[in-house]
């Protein structure tokens, strides 16, 4: 990913930040709010994580258990015994396993998030959302957004549904094509 790249990916998910603020405006104006937005905002953040992922061959599997052990081993709850993140990413097939160790994870790193109200964990949110919409905008390190701010995306992505009250379907993971797969084609 260079800085071109990081940009476009900022112009990308703008929409989905503005989209969770806007929600959260609305619901603290008394003013008609749409739970779509919210939801819409999380599969189009799942959907731009996953393609730029497999635009640049990144696995997006790794990165996202990379990502989660790494919040975990800088946590003050962790020790030994305790959740294992990036084992748990690691082992999902599909988009419903990995919200429930993004849950998990959740619950054992983050009480502190958890015990807020729905709509005080969609004000977080939406503050973390635009932080990552900052740093693609303004890159720096490069390295920090693939293997950080990339995967908090998707992380944003499976949590804006589970605040929402929504079960991800038991849809398979992106992966990226086996060494055996990638480039064959067929010929007469």
């Amino acid at each position: 990913m260079d800085e071109r790249a990081a940009q476009a990916f900022a112009l990308r998910i703008a929409p989905s930040a503005a989209a969770v603020a806007n929600f959260c405006d609305h619901v603290e104006h008394n003013e008609l709010a749409d739970r779509a937005w919210v939801l819409d905002a999380g599969a189009h953040l799942r959907l731009a994580t996953t393609e730029v992922c497999i635009a640049y061959e990144l696995s997006f599997i790794d990165l996202f258990a990379e990502r989660l052990g790494a919040i975990e081993a800088r946590n003050v709850l962790h020790a030994p015994g305790t959740f294992d993140g990036h084992q748990a990413a690691l082992t999902a097939r599909t988009w419903r396993d990995l919200q429930i160790a993004q849950v998990a994870h959740d619950r054992c790193y983050h009480p502190d998030v958890i015990g807020l109200s729905k709509l005080e964990q969609l004000r977080h949110f939406a503050l973390h959302l635009a932080k990552l919409v900052g740093a693609f905008a303004l890159p720096d390190d490069l390295a920090d957004l693939v293997h950080h701010r990339l995967p908090d995306a998707a992380l944003f992505g499976i949590k804006l549904s589970t605040v929402m009250g929504v079960r991800l379907a038991d849809d398979p993971l992106p992966t990226l094509p086996t060494q055996a797969t990638a480039g064959t084609s067929s010929s007469s």
